[in-house]
This record gives structure tokens, C-alpha cells and sequence, in this order.
């Protein structure tokens, strides 16, 4: 079964987001795709207006005061506590946005791959050398294998954000490893899913920080078994930063046509 945990806080960092991408109409928006059924929802700092936002919608949010990167510990820890090997969850944050068919897309994508994004996140498509942002970025693309599930194609990918779905043994098993990269206040994804995938290219020596990128992949080389991350193309859900926003879908337009 795939169960649905939802982080929502109201502290953090101002984003520039689309205008009525508010974090309720953001749950609104993840309950009428995928139900309400297996879902928990983690209210993490929140304001008692939030708290009651949440309530209305007829969810009993677990209540927690511990961070970003303390709440994404916790919620992984409730799902290797509370459900089975054979179980799949969906760990969500508070600013996406998802299609009508994103939860048809991610469990046909769970069969394919250990990890499974449904965010194509544009820094796949911009050279690093040109001004991107991930370093491992050439030609304006990335290598990898392209699968076919009935909805859509799927492609491998370096990494992605703190909002993934997973299998609970896989879960289970990267658990240390993941430990490691969320031990400051905002989880370091970018270096968590390159050491998933055991992903070490050169590029990375070009400054000081990417070194230091690199030596903690290669230190976490042999810690678990190379894992796959996929990802849904189109994309079937957008991180809703204006900068950051997934392509060839009119975002500004769904989330304002609510």
C-alpha cells in the first residue's frame, strides 16, 4: 500500500511563489489527487490559524516542533515504525503542486526504481558551465536510461528534492546514509541522492565547495547498495518557486484556477 506522509510548517525561508500557492491550498490541492486515505499530515511549527486550516479539511495533524530536517528525521522513522517491507510512502513537503494523474504516474514509477520523483526539475536542463545549477549538468541534459509505464516515460535521474517516494526495506536499508545528510537545519538533498546513486563525476572539482561535495559521496561510497532515482516526464508535480518551477506546464494557471 502506498501511504502519503505530508510535512507543513510555517517557518522557513520567503519564497517567491505563485500567487494562491498557499500551503493550505497546497494540501487541498495533494488530498484532491491523492485522497485522503493513508495520509498523515505533520504540522511542524505551525501557527494555531494553520493548525485549524488543517483540521478543516478533516485531518488530525501530528504536531511537532523540530525543523526541517528534524521533521523529514521524523516522518521516515514513523514509516519504517508504522508500516511493512512491502509498503510503499510518498514523503511530501508543503509547497508542491500535483496533476490529476500523479498518483496513477507514481505507482507505476515504484515498480521501476528504489526512488521515485514526480518534480522534473529545470536544473536538469541548464549547462552548469552556462549558469545551472547542478553540477553535473553538460550539453544542457544528463545520461541516463529512459523507461516506459503506461502513463508516461521515465528517466533516471542524479537527484532531487526532500519530496520522493520510496519503497519502506529501501527505506529501512538507506537510512544511516540518509542520517548523514540531514543533520543541519536544511537537509543537504543534492548530496543525499548523489551518494544514493553513487553518482561521481569529475566536474565536481572545479571549486572548493564541490570538492568537499564530492569527497562526501565518495566517503559514503560503499555505505549502501547503488540505488536508482526515476523521474516523471512529463513532470506530474512542480516545487512551486517561480524560479524553480518544472517545464512545458502552465502552473501559474492550474494553481490560480483552483
Amino acid at each position: 500500500m502506498l501511504y502519503n506522509l505530508y510535512r507543513i510548517s510555517d517557518a522557513g525561508r520567503v519564497k517567491d511563489k505563485i500567487e494562491g500557492a498557499t500551503k493550505i491550498n497546497c494540501l487541498k490541492n495533494f488530498i484532491s489527487v491523492f485522497g485522503a486515505e493513508g495520509l498523515t499530515v505533520f504540522a511542524d511549527n505551525c501557527s494555531p490559524e494553520t493548525i485549524t486550516g488543517i483540521k478543516k479539511l478533516g485531518i488530525d495533524p501530528v504536531l511537532t516542533s523540530l525543523g526541517n530536517s528534524g521533521s523529514f528525521n521524523y516522518i521516515v522513522d514513523f514509516a519504517i515504525t508504522h508500516f511493512t517491507d512491502s509498503d510503499q510512502v510518498y514523503l511530501v513537503e508543503d509547497d508542491y503542486w500535483h496533476l490529476p494523474l500523479a498518483k496513477q504516474a507514481l505507482l507505476e514509477g515504484l515498480p521501476i526504481a528504489d526512488y521515485v520523483t514526480l518534480y522534473n526539475n529545470p536544473d536538469k536542463y541548464i549547462s552548469y558551465n552556462d549558469g545551472g545549477l547542478n553540477p553535473i549538468i553538460t550539453n544542457n541534459s544528463e545520461k541516463g536510461r529512459i523507461y516506459l509505464s503506461k502513463t508516461c516515460h521515465w528517466k533516471t535521474t542524479n537527484s532531487t528534492t526532500m519530496t520522493f517516494a520510496t519503497h519502506i526495506s529501501v527505506l529501512k536499508a538507506d537510512r544511516k546514509l540518509i542520517w548523514k545528510f540531514t543533520q543541519t537545519k536544511i537537509p543537504d538533498d543534492f548530496e543525499m541522492f548523489l551518494a544514493l546513486t553513487k553518482h561521481v563525476h569529475l566536474p565536481f572539482i572545479k571549486t572548493k565547495r564541490l570538492r568537499k561535495v564530492l569527497w562526501r559521496v565518495l566517503r559514503n561510497y560503499f555505505v549502501v547498495k547503488k540505488r536508482v532515482l526515476i523521474v516523471a516526464l512529463p513532470g506530474f508535480s512542480t516545487h512551486l518557486e517561480t524560479h524553480y518551477l518544472g517545464p512545458l506546464t502552465d502552473w501559474h494557471s492550474l494553481v490560480q484556477d483552483q
